[in-house]
């Protein structure tokens, strides 16, 4: 499992430390290939879906009721080796383990890894499970391009995907319930000196794209009191963002990530400023509200300002409750395995809650040092890894061998 990880680390890895690997990349297709031959090394059917899902299936005593586990294996930029692969290689290794000791169960089972999970490339992200869903429309991916000005459909079409049949990928009424194993991000497990997290709830992602438009000029030449500026109304709203998000509590969570000025020299007072904002909250309520009063201040100051201004919403998942049914099984089987595990929230987006629209989920956390993730710096023991993976094996042996539906 350790040797796996590395492998799939060294694959879009940079000389400073971090990995790249973006959705639709060389580096994604080489590293879904390599996990496809170690599918089929355990035994697994192998396909991938027309919106470029990779699936492995080894079949149970009944063709249906089946239980999914998996992640994702795209990066941000100069990201770590644990997030997504984690997931990814953990559902391999209970495949593996099933295999060579020929265990039947009563409900297939299949793991998946989940395509342009993390969006850095192509906004919006959650794509792959959104697909499954049936979230993910044809129009949504025709609009959309890279920083580089390339399609999503041209790089779906090179990575060997079809989105002229995206819909072929949603997969209704076939799943019982599925199961993600993840790098916890944060900091909790660590501080109480707990292994494995199991998770109680999802913070709902509201994610938008900004474009604010003024006028050009020379930095030198142009009067302070004459300008339109964009560069200073997104500054504006940038720390706007931050104020709200302190303002409205701890579950809060306001982030600006990506910014880009245009034409983007030193000495140019810009015609155009684009950026992102990222909304988290596990209260519906509250994040409605904090979206709401960012849109306001957008509009207001760009008035104010003589500026204009465009907001694109990318993606808008509401806050995802695990049902008590679920908790309860990973909590007993954790029990019963003998491993440490405190219940918790999820402040990061998964694909498990996009899966929820589907099936029961269920989420299995384990600690990152430091509470350090989406840098080079992201680890997370051998050891902890193994109980993470342990409660996710017994926990997907009980779904598979009981009742179709929690």
């Amino acid at each position: 499992m350790w040797r796996r990880i590395e492998d799939i680390g060294r694959i879009g890895a940079l000389p400073e430390g971090g990995i790249s690997r973006f959705a639709f990349s060389n580096e994604d297709k080489t590293a879904a290939n390599l996990i496809k031959t170690w599918m089929e090394e355990a035994g697994l059917s192998v396909w991938t879906d027309t919106v470029g899902n990779l699936y492995g299936r080894r079949e149970g005593e009944l063709d249906y009721g089946t239980v999914l586990t998996g992640s994702h294996i795209d990066s941000v930029p100069n990201g770590g080796r644990f997030d997504g692969v984690a997931g990814v290689i953990a559902a391999l290794e209970c495949m593996q383990v099933l295999h060579e000791n020929n265990v039947k169960t009563k409900h297939p089972l299949e793991m998946v890894v989940f395509v342009n999970e993390e969006g850095s490339r192509f906004p919006g992200g959650l794509m792959g499970s959104q697909a499954v869903a049936g979230l993910l429309s044809p129009e949504f991916v025709s609009k959309i391009k890279d920083n580089e000005g390339v399609s999503l459909v041209d790089a779906m079409k090179e990575y060997g995907a079809d989105p002229d049949r995206i819909k072929e990928a949603h997969r209704p009424g076939d799943f019982q319930a599925f199961f993600e194993l993840h790098i916890e991000q944060a900091s909790l497990l660590e501080d109480r000196d707990i292994p494995v997290g199991i998770v109680s709830g999802i913070a709902g992602p509201y994610q938008m794209k900004v474009k604010i438009s003024g006028r050009s000029g020379h930095a030198g030449a142009t009067p302070m009191e004459l300008r339109k500026d964009p560069m200073i109304g997104a500054s504006l709203i940038i720390q706007e963002v931050e104020r709200l998000a302190i303002e409205f509590g701890t579950t809060t969570r306001g982030t600006v990530g990506y910014i880009k000025a245009r034409p983007g020299g030193h000495n140019v007072i810009p015609s155009e400023v684009e950026f992102t904002i990222d909304i988290r909250d596990i209260d519906p309520t509250k994040r409605e509200k904090v979206v709401k009063q960012i849109k306001d201040y957008i509009k207001d100051t760009c008035l104010k300002r003589g500026l204009e201004h465009e907001v694109f919403k990318t993606q808008d998942m509401p806050p995802v409750p695990v049902i008590p049914e679920v908790v309860d099984l990973l909590e007993k089987t954790a029990k019963e395995c003998n491993i440490p595990t405190i219940t918790m929230p999820s402040g990061a987006a998964h694909d498990a809650m996009v899966m929820a629209s589907l099936c029961p989920i269920g989420m299995i956390f384990v600690r990152s040092r430091d509470g350090l993730s989406h840098c080079p710096e992201e680890f997370t023991s051998k050891e902890d890894l193994k109980l993470g993976t342990t409660l996710l094996l017994h926990s997907l042996v009980k779904t598979a061998n009981g009742k179709p539906r929690l």
